[in-house]
């Protein structure tokens, strides 16, 4: 399990506390690593789905509300001189708190997510991810730091879907059994999941036909509309939508769209928009596309899929407008024109439309490409500084995922002290006003 690959004296004596990971074995592998180099790991867990994919291994359960969260952390940091933590999405309730008193108490953050460049890596950025992130905006310097790092290999390894799911069933299955335990706990998503799944089951059992459907529309559509614009739709309980977005919801975005491109695209232009393939099935987009296109007199030129592959639809499109989706990177980096409505870590001057001080209007008519030597070295610097080879859900991609991150988290000291004092933390579950503060 040790790693031979890179000098592990960094971790020795450092003490690392684990919140909420990916709904996988993830982070009971990445305790192993950690742990194999010389670190002591501490897991809390919030659900009975925490407690499932976290296995036998010793843990601490957070039972009480959300409000009593603040104080109770923020004595296990201290008494147990915590020196990094990690957690999967730094927007989550739990977590933005625990971020917070971090920093304050000077401990680092380390934020895992799901890869900008989704093919082969994960995310994993010091203190924040997406708009929070520290990547540089400014051309210069995106240059400068490409030309003193090396390009690294893309690995060829692939989100397989059919493991990701299952590992969500299992993480909703604990979470149904414990939630006894856990009923305080709230998640950081809108709906809950058997409401989700009245939207979730009919998708999935007519998925192939969907496919199918879509796969005749895009031979129609490309037949009639030779140039045209890519519109992919992100998930309406997305971060990247509810934090680092103008829009409260995904429809606002799509009516923002439309009327620009009704008002102001060519006339012989199309718009191609396609669903999330992890969309939940509760909000109606074909019904809500079809009205608000009719009622702006471009219901020909539309035409919305539920399938598909990005990639090469962006490819064929005369250019792409998106909120803040990773299709934007793919589609830069085969050139494509690129409009960013929200908040981005590629939305820089040089790769995208939306930067030049023009707006969606004249996007268009009069697309930009991005600078082809800008976008390889934004590539160079997002796989050196915030990216790592492997993904959550798959054995062996997992086993990756684990080692580079533990080379990266390495590679920096700690921001206080590393104290060799021992804990006196009560390992019992101690019951202060119904909270629970600490369960072995």
């Amino acid at each position: 399990m040790v790693n031979e690959e890179f000098s592990s004296k960094n971790l020795y004596g450092r003490k690392f506390l684990l919140l909420q990971g990916p709904q996988s074995g993830f982070f009971r592998k990445l305790s192993q690593e950690l742990e194999a180099n010389g670190a002591k790991v501490y897991k809390v867990n919030f659900c009975g789905g925490d407690v499932v994919h976290w296995g036998f291994k010793k843990s601490y359960w957070y039972l009480g509300s959300l409000y009593r969260w603040p104080e109770w952390i923020g004595r296990m940091m201290d008494k147990k001189g915590i020196n990094d933590i990690l957690l999967y999405g730094d927007w989550r309730p739990y977590h933005w708190e625990a971020v917070r008193l971090a920093k304050f108490k000077k401990i680092r953050v380390w934020v895992f997510e799901e890869g900008y460049l989704r093919e082969g890596f994960s995310t994993l950025e010091i203190d924040g991810v997406n708009g929070r992130s520290k990547l540089p905006k400014d051309p210069t310097e995106i240059l400068k730091r490409a030309s003193s790092t090396a390009d690294l290999p893309e690995p060829v390894l692939h989100n397989d879907m059919r493991h990701k799911v299952s590992n969500a069933v299992l993480h909703h299955v604990g979470n149904f059994f414990l939630f006894p335990v856990f009923f305080r706990y709230r998640t950081h998503r809108p709906t809950n999941i058997l409401r989700e799944l009245v939207g979730l089951i009919p998708r999935l059992l007519s998925s192939r036909k969907r496919q199918r459907e879509s796969e005749r529309l895009c031979e129609e559509f490309y037949a009639k509309f030779p140039k045209f614009y890519f519109f992919p739709l992100q998930l309406n309980s997305d971060s990247q939508i509810q934090l680092y977005s103008p829009f409260f919801q995904m429809r606002e975005a799509i009516a923002e769209v439309f009327l620009s491109f009704a008002q102001y695209a060519p006339d012989d232009a199309g718009l191609l928009v396609k669903n999330h393939p992890l969309d939940n099935g509760l909000i109606n987009y074909s019904e809500f596309i079809r009205s608000l296109a009719n009622e702006l007199g471009i219901l020909d030129r539309v035409c919305f899929v539920e399938g598909g592959v990005a990639s090469d639809m962006s490819k064929k499109s005369k250019g792409v407008v998106l909120v803040n989706s990773s299709v934007g990177l793919t589609a830069l980096s085969s050139g494509c024109p690129v409009f960013c409505l929200g908040s981005s870590v590629y939305n820089v001057e040089g790769l995208t439309s939306s930067t030049d001080g023009r707006g969606l209007n004249e996007f268009w008519n009069s697309p930009l490409r991005p600078d082809e030597k800008l976008v390889s070295a934004f590539r160079k610097v997002l796989k050196n500084e915030a990216l790592i080879p492997g993904n959550f859900y798959c054995s062996s991609p997992i086993r990756i995922a684990c080692r580079h991150a533990v080379r990266r988290i390495s590679h920096l000291v700690p921001l206080r002290a590393i104290s060799r004092k021992k804990s006196a933390i009560n390992r019992s579950c101690i019951n202060v006003e119904g909270v629970s503060y600490g369960v072995r």
